[in-house]
């Protein structure tokens, strides 16, 4: 979005000019604001499209659960802001209103056995490094570390709201925004995957090639 972007631009050369912060990292505040300002249109469109769908405490319960868990799991990001605002607010309503309907058909089964096997399949999982933001290998054990550890806590979080507010399905609505970061996981990794044997696959042909010049008479 340049609107977006040149608000941030604008607040960065505010903040350089009045408060003395260095020039050289202009960039880095740029892209920070941004970043945080998506960020907070997107958790702000997810909750205000989502109570379309479920009630207020529902939706921050699938706040709860698919942002404590994305934020160490990392997972799919939209190339640009103004995606990642339609998507963020897309996967909300789909996930609430997937959780709504099986609700409704006494199918909410369903959404625990598919929260256990992500559960586990995360676990036996390697962790993913973004490509555009890529961590050391110290820094990306330490992450992937605490993404299990949150994943854990989900879970205690999950089944207090299961025992203390059964009635609401809360703990139906966390689950489900585990099992959607743990889906943008899968997604980030198959996309990794595509990639790494797409250039195997060049590098074959290219072997190949060079192959069939040489023999070539």
């Amino acid at each position: 979005m340049l609107l977006l972007l040149s608000c941030c631009e604008r607040l960065t050369d505010f903040f350089i000019s009045q408060c003395g912060l260095p020039e050289t990292r202009r960039s880095w505040y740029i892209y920070t604001l941004q970043t945080r300002i998506s960020m907070f249109l997107s958790t702000a469109g997810m909750m205000l499209f989502g109570c379309l769908v479920a009630t207020p405490y529902q939706v921050t319960c699938f706040i709860v659960g698919i942002f404590s868990l994305r934020r160490r799991l990392d997972g799919y990001h939209a190339k640009t802001p103004l995606r990642c605002l339609f998507l963020s607010i897309g996967v909300s309503i789909f996930c609430l209103s997937i959780v709504n309907s099986l609700v409704q058909y006494s199918l909410s089964i369903l959404i625990w056995i598919l929260f256990i096997s992500l559960s586990f399949a995360v676990f036996n999982s390697s962790p993913y490094s973004h490509p555009n933001c890529p961590l050391t290998p110290d820094e990306l054990a330490v992450s992937w570390i605490k993404a299990k550890h949150i994943l854990i806590w989900n879970l205690f979080l999950i089944l207090l709201l299961q025992i203390f507010f059964a009635n609401s399905n809360c703990a139906l609505y966390c689950e489900m925004g585990s099992i959607a970061a743990a889906v943008s996981f899968f997604v980030s990794k198959f996309k990794e995957l595509k990639s790494s044997l797409s250039e195997k696959l060049a590098g074959k042909l290219d072997d190949l090639a060079h192959r069939d010049m040489r023999e070539w008479p």
